[in-house]
């Protein structure tokens, strides 16, 4: 390639760098079925110290899918658990297409009192990203939930936190929860934080659109990178927007690019066409779940736009029996997580611990009560 070419070629990339657009995949090497960050960290040459130092905090299991296509493929599990045990505890569940690296700045601040866990579903973070071939699944992700809180943290009692497409498995493994009997642990609490969680309201990007189709999909899916996917969300869903040459975007990258993941991102999405069939029924089921709720969401959105929470308090939460309370943070966009975690650190101890302290009462970016089936708890 000559010096010419060189630059029209990295000038081609630059310009297809812009939000959701496409990029020019690197090479990747596999880590291997050690510690996830094996291999992969190990030069320090993606100058990622938060991704890195994140991966090496956790640690990983084998678990093999449920769902008979997959022939009982065991995939290696990322999970990062922080805190004492004898604290309460609260387990984390991230959306697409990001991964668990999104609660970090939760998990600094509420480790010191609660006993926090997370993992990677399957083709998301430090967990493995299976290719053509391997049938992805909400319901296999939620019984992934299940055997994770059984077998690897040994939890016994939780609140659950959800996130974007982490809410569509919350929904299926609530379904699990309630439908037997014999459950040996239970659920505290149910936060739900911005996701796509009724789709006629949803404002799916024409990059997500593309990813869906099965025909473009896939090819778009191959010529997409870490950098250009971790650009146009830092972009588009975070307030302030990320700095495209910062080091959170090179993190986010960094873990996009696992495993080559932006390759399975086709596979990945298809969420979507479980959750459009399944929605109502979940949603149903919020309604007439005896847990109690807490609906949070970032006013920013422009993807899960705050339509869709108002929807969903509306329609299922306002009138069932079990106590629910619906909050907006303005200043948030669809990754309220990192825009504004210290006023989710204070929604949370509100509700787990009876503190009031949520946020700064007096700042036009506090957090807003915007309806509520019982009192403020004292």
């Amino acid at each position: 390639m000559t010096s010419n070419q060189g630059r029209r070629f990295v000038a081609v990339c630059l310009f297809l760098s812009l939000p959701w657009g496409v990029g020019c995949h690197p090479e990747n090497g596999n880590p291997g079925r050690g510690h996830p960050c094996s291999g992969y960290y190990e030069h320090g040459t993606l100058n990622t110290e938060e991704a890195e130092d994140w991966c090496r905090s956790g640690s990983s299991f084998v678990w093999p899918s449920t769902l008979p296509e997959n022939e009982g493929r065991g995939l290696l599990i990322y999970y990062n658990c922080r805190g004492e045990r004898s604290n309460p505890a609260i387990l984390f569940i991230h959306g697409w297409p990001t991964s668990s690296y999104d609660f970090r700045d939760l998990f600094q601040r509420l480790s010191g009192d609660f006993f926090v866990c997370t993992l990677d579903t399957p083709g998301y973070g430090f967990s493995d990203k299976p290719g053509r071939g391997f049938a992805y699944s909400i319901f296999d992700d939620a019984r992934l939930v299940d055997y994770f809180i059984r077998e690897i943290a040994g939890l016994r009692s939780f609140a659950l936190f959800t996130h974007d497409k982490g809410d569509s498995v919350g929904f299926a493994f609530l379904k699990l929860v309630l439908d037997d009997a014999h459950q040996d642990y239970h659920i505290t609490h149910h936060f739900i934080t911005n996701g796509n969680i009724y789709l006629p309201l949803a404002r799916l990007t024409v990059m997500q659109k593309v990813l869906l189709d099965p025909m473009v999909g896939p090819g778009i899916a191959r010529w997409l990178t870490g950098q250009t996917l971790a650009i146009g969300l830092g972009l588009v869903t975070y307030s302030p927007p990320l700095n495209p040459l910062g080091p959170e975007v090179r993190s986010i990258a960094s873990i996009l690019d696992y495993q080559d993941g932006t390759n399975v991102l086709n596979e990945t999405i298809h969420y979507l066409d479980e959750r459009a069939v399944h929605e109502e029924a979940w949603l149903r089921l919020l309604g007439q779940s005896p847990i109690d709720t807490t609906l949070i969401w970032g006013e920013l959105d422009s993807i899960a736009p705050p339509e869709v929470a108002d929807y969903v308090w509306s329609e299922y939460l306002a009138a069932r029996r079990a106590p629910s309370d619906y909050w907006r943070l303005p200043c948030a966009n669809h990754y309220l997580q990192y825009d504004r975690p210290a006023d989710l650190d204070g929604l949370i101890r509100m509700h787990l611990l009876g503190d009031e302290a949520a946020g700064d009462p007096e700042g036009v970016c506090a957090p807003r009560l915007v309806a509520s089936s019982y009192a403020r708890r004292q």
